[in-house]
């Protein structure tokens, strides 16, 4: 087989890295502040620099006010000691827009020649999701107040807001974590602050106390309202043993006894 001619490759290579979701840019450190000697037409569209205001440039024209310190120093101790490195900065297109970018620099060594390509991939997507799910699970533990020991063996936490099915099953697996790590014989769940909705039934609350059943403590719910008790009502069975109580002073009698 005929080896392909070098015009062909480069063309071939050119034609695979425009048609990538990858920015990839390849720059010279021998020259002046690292510019910029080639971009593939990913980079273009991802950043909305034309080649003409690219080439020549160093990459830190797509920095803003928003871009984190850290991560700059991080590239540019990678490219002082010719290391491989990634990061996740926040960069700006022409239009002022910012995006998340996925940024990984390697040096490259081409006839005795020092080179670094940097390949950028836009996470903006992927990076907001992850923010709202932190953002959901910071709302869920601020809603679920501190589990407290408030005698020998029992615990109390007081709920407040409107229960969920996510909201939940964080309630379920840390109120058992600290039922078996602390050894508490009564876990008290006071439902005063909660909000009752169609889409959150009081039967739930059964599951948390089997569980706890099964781990050989019991559970209390306390703060029962008549709309509380009314639901309870419809939807638990006649042998259905969930211990419920007015207010939490009326469930630690009961406990002492």
């Amino acid at each position: 087989m005929d080896k392909m001619e070098v015009d062909t490759q480069i063309q071939l290579l050119e034609a695979m890295l425009d048609g990538s979701k990858v920015g990839t840019i390849v720059t010279d450190p021998a020259k002046p502040d690292n510019p910029i000697i080639y971009a593939n037409h990913t980079f273009t569209e991802m950043t909305g620099y034309s080649h003409v205001e690219i080439l020549g440039r160093n990459c830190r024209f797509l920095q803003g006010a928003d871009t984190a310190p850290d991560a700059v120093d991080q590239i540019r101790q990678a490219i002082e000691k010719e290391e491989k490195t990634t990061v996740i900065l926040r960069n700006y297109r022409k239009d002022g827009t910012p995006f998340w970018n996925r940024l990984a620099v390697a040096p490259v060594t081409v006839k005795e020649k020092l080179y670094f390509i940097g390949t950028q991939t836009d996470i903006t997507v992927e990076q907001m999701q992850e923010e709202a799910i932190t953002a959901h699970e910071s709302e869920i533990e601020r809603l679920m107040l501190p589990i407290l020991s408030i005698q020998p063996n029992v615990a109390t936490v007081a709920l407040v807001g409107t229960m969920n099915l996510q909201r939940f099953e964080a309630l379920k697996v840390k109120l058992c974590e600290y039922v078996s790590e602390h050894r508490i014989e009564h876990a008290l769940l006071d439902i005063t602050g909660l909000t009752w909705n169609e889409e959150s039934p009081l039967h739930w609350f059964t599951q948390i106390c089997e569980a706890l059943r099964i781990m050989g403590s019991h559970m209390y719910i306390t703060g029962v309202t008549p709309q509380a008790a009314t639901e309870l009502v419809r939807d638990l069975d006649r042998n259905n043993m969930l211990k419920t109580y007015s207010s939490i002073e009326k469930a630690l009698a009961d406990i002492n006894e």
